[in-house]
C-alpha cells in the first residue's frame, strides 16, 4: 500500500483550494444607482427653408435610475453595458427664438429617449481605497416617443455617438462596492416639424447634444 508524501498531499490541497477559489470568483458585476444627463447643446436651425441666425434649442437636463452590467475580461480590462429608465427631456426656445415668444410659448416639445452605452475600461491599479479606471466605447440613443409643443409633428431621430469614460470603485468587502462614474458622449441628432403659430412653417434643426452622464451607486460582484 502506497502512502502519499506530505508534499504530494499539500500540493493536492493547494490545487483543490485554488480551484474552489476560482469557482467562487465571478467576472460578472451589476451596478445601480441614480444617474444624471447634463447636456451641452448647440443648434443649427432653419425655418421655412431659411437659416435662422442665432436660433438655439435648449435641452433640459435629466435625472433617472441607471443600471450597468460588467464583465471582467482580465483583471485590468472590463466590458461594461449601461442603460436605465428612459427619461423625458423638454426642448425649449433659446437664442433668437426667444424673440418670437409670444406667439411661441417657448416649449418646443418633449422627447422620451433610452440611451445604451457599451464601453471597455482599463483599471489603473489601487490608489489607496480607490480603484480608478478609464475607457471608451459607443452609445446608441433610441428615441422612444415625442410630444408636440410649439413644434407640431415633432420628429427626433435616434443616433449613435462615441463615449469617453472615467470612474472609480471603493470596495466595502469582497462583493460590495460603491462607485462613481462619468461618461462624455459625443452625440448629434436632427429634429423636424412645423410651427403652427408661425403659419405652419416647416422647421428643421441639427442638434449637437454632447451630454455628460454622471452615475453613482452601489456595485455587487457575483
Amino acid at each position: 500500500m502506497r502512502i502519499a508524501s506530505p508534499i504530494s498531499f499539500l500540493a493536492a490541497v493547494t490545487l483543490v483550494s485554488s480551484t474552489s477559489a476560482m469557482a467562487q470568483t465571478s467576472p460578472w458585476t451589476v451596478r445601480a444607482g441614480p444617474v444624471g444627463a447634463f447636456f451641452n447643446s448647440h443648434t443649427h436651425a432653419t425655418l421655412a427653408g431659411q437659416q435662422a441666425p442665432g436660433a438655439d434649442i435648449g435641452v433640459q437636463n435629466n435625472g433617472s435610475f441607471g443600471i450597468e452590467i460588467g464583465y471582467a475580461i482580465t483583471p485590468d480590462w472590463t466590458a461594461r453595458f449601461a442603460f436605465g429608465v428612459p427619461p423625458t427631456t423638454r426642448l425649449s426656445a433659446e437664442g433668437s427664438l426667444r424673440n418670437v415668444v409670444p406667439p411661441l410659448t417657448g416649449n418646443l416639445g418633449k422627447v422620451t429617449y433610452a440611451p445604451a452605452l457599451l464601453t471597455l475600461t482599463y483599471g489603473l491599479g489601487n490608489w489607496g481605497p480607490f480603484r480608478p479606471y478609464v475607457g471608451a466605447g459607443v452609445n446608441y440613443t433610441w428615441v422612444i416617443k415625442t410630444s408636440d409643443g410649439d413644434v407640431s409633428g415633432l420628429k427626433v431621430h435616434s443616433a449613435w455617438g462615441a463615449v469617453l469614460e472615467a470612474g472609480f470603485d471603493v470596495p466595502i468587502n469582497k462583493r460590495w462596492s460603491v462607485f462613481a462614474d462619468v461618461r462624455k458622449v459625443f452625440l448629434k441628432t436632427s429634429a423636424s416639424g412645423s410651427v403652427a403659430a408661425l403659419g405652419g412653417a416647416p422647421t428643421h434643426a441639427d442638434i449637437r447634444l454632447d451630454p455628460i452622464i454622471a452615475h453613482v451607486g452601489v456595485s455587487y460582484r457575483f
